[in-house]
């Protein structure tokens, strides 16, 4: 695997826990408002932790595109 690949690997980590985190927000921001019918949808645990483990898989993702950043610039020092 070569470090191209690695860093997009890191990317889409990013952008997927993103998405994961916006749809966690959004059924926090709408639980007890829209869906007063059916109690289920108001149940506020399993967007929180969705959204507290979507957070670490961000940060993970952000930690792999860093470390590639740096390894990247490590290699070129080497060859200057």
């Amino acid at each position: 695997m070569d470090i191209g690949s690695v860093i997009n690997q890191g990317l889409t980590g990013m952008q997927l826990s993103q998405t994961e985190m916006a749809r966690s927000a959004q059924q926090i921001a709408g639980a007890g408002t829209t869906q007063r019918d059916n109690p289920e949808k108001n149940d506020l645990v399993e967007p929180l932790l969705n959204l507290k483990v979507q957070s670490h898989i961000f940060d993970a993702s952000a930690k792999v595109v860093e470390t590639a950043n740096e390894t990247i610039g490590t290699l070129l020092n080497i060859r200057a």
